[in-house]
């Protein structure tokens, strides 16, 4: 039997939220660590550095299944080189351990900050090259 494929040629919405559930159900049924984390309260750790008023920098990431998922870290380019980045990731992973993590996981592109997190032991958990072309991304874990 031949099915036909149909291109959706607009964004679609409900289209990519029925998809989402449709995955969310398949991973209930296979993975009670996914049913589990739907209903339980998932904390986040969010982190700013400001000065007169602008915000200069921050931290994003939230808590689950013993990890830290470090979503976001970003320093404004004035203020690289001035630890900032650094005192943000220790307090965001001592902050992460008190709730009861024992792992980050990252991601990364090549042009942006892998030597930084290898400084702090990191390391490289999975790597695709050449994306975007000219770069690569690398996933990046620590044992706290």
């Amino acid at each position: 039997m031949t099915h036909i494929i149909k291109r959706i040629h607009e964004e679609n919405e409900s289209f990519q939220q029925f998809l989402t559930g449709k995955l969310r159900d398949y991973n209930n049924v296979h993975s009670t660590h996914h049913r589990d984390i739907r209903k339980a309260h998932v904390p986040t750790i969010q982190l700013k550095v400001e000065q007169e008023g602008r915000m200069i920098a921050g931290l994003y990431g939230s808590v689950y299944w013993g990890w830290f998922d470090l979503d976001r870290l970003w320093v404004d380019a004035d203020f690289h080189g001035q630890g900032i980045g650094s005192q943000l990731l220790r307090e965001g992973e001592a902050l992460a351990k008190s709730l009861g993590a024992t792992r980050v996981k990252l991601t990364t592109f090549s042009f942006q900050a892998k030597p930084f997190y290898e400084r702090f032991g990191y390391t490289v958990a999975g790597v695709l090259p050449d994306y975007p072309p000219g770069s690569d991304y690398y996933m990046m874990m620590k044992e706290l």
